[in-house]
């Protein structure tokens, strides 16, 4: 019996310590910097979902190749923005998502959804 006790509480460890050092994925926080549109895909006719107020903190999922458009996350719901509405920062500086995408690390797609 004790040592399955041993047993399992050496298991409980390495089963802790992976979960514990586990990476983890930091979604780049843009602000939004005019009213924007989130919509239910990446064009312009697509529903709109919500309004965002500028300001509005958003978690940047990812953006499409062309950087026009990113998938975000804000206040529980799931959509897509224009990227030229959208500011994060970068050593220090305000720049737009548009422009500086890449070097902040967001997540690139490379096809458009759906085709």
């Amino acid at each position: 019996m004790p040592r399955l006790i041993t047993r399992v509480a050496a298991c409980v460890a390495i089963v802790g310590a992976v979960l514990w050092f586990q990476p983890r994925i930091n979604e780049p926080a843009a602000q939004v910097s005019n009213g924007l549109n989130l919509r239910s895909a990446p064009d312009q006719r697509a529903e709109r979902l919500a309004v965002l107020p500028v300001g509005t903190t958003v978690e940047v999922q990812r953006c499409l190749d062309d950087l026009q458009w990113c998938n975000v996350r804000a206040g529980g719901k799931n959509g897509w923005v224009s990227a030229d509405y959208l500011i994060a920062k970068s050593d220090g500086k305000r720049v737009r998502l548009a422009d500086a995408g890449k070097e902040l690390g967001v997540v690139i797609e490379t096809a458009r959804p759906g085709g």
